[in-house]
């Protein structure tokens, strides 16, 4: 028996550029919620769907780790969609996604797609 009644409720996300991150996520589907503004740093809550992201801009720039892949913590944000040829076309006719990315063809089926956010976070949309 869980006596801990926990349940998913959001990740935080330290971006370099609040606007430019809102307007990639927007891109994705996700919608504004809440912001709030504090001495020094900004937070600002997207959703899309059941996920909500906390977007973290900081007053003061926060350096850039030498390889972000290594970082321990967050690895990606990973995304589902029944169609990921529709949203690889559209992501990149937004420009979201670079003419060197590509779907990648998996062991088991699967079929996979990752590339940065602005700031260099990986995000990954599977087809379900």
């Amino acid at each position: 028996m869980n006596t801990v009644d926990l349940r998913p409720d959001h990740i935080g996300i330290v971006v370099s550029d609040l606007e430019r991150s809102k307007s990639f996520y927007r891109t994705l589907g996700f919608i504004d919620g809440n912001e709030r503004v504090m001495a020094d740093k900004t937070l600002s809550f997207m959703r899309l769907g059941a996920l909500e992201i906390e977007l973290f801009a900081y007053a003061e720039p926060v350096p850039a780790p030498d390889l972000p892949e290594r970082v321990l913590g967050f690895k990606h944000l990973a995304l589902e969609t029944q169609n990921i040829d529709a949203a690889f076309s559209e992501l990149r006719e937004a420009g979201i996604i670079a003419e060197d990315i590509a779907i990648r063809e998996m062991p088991g089926g699967w079929r996979l797609l990752f590339f940065p956010d602005p700031d260099g976070m990986e995000i990954e949309i599977k087809q379900a």
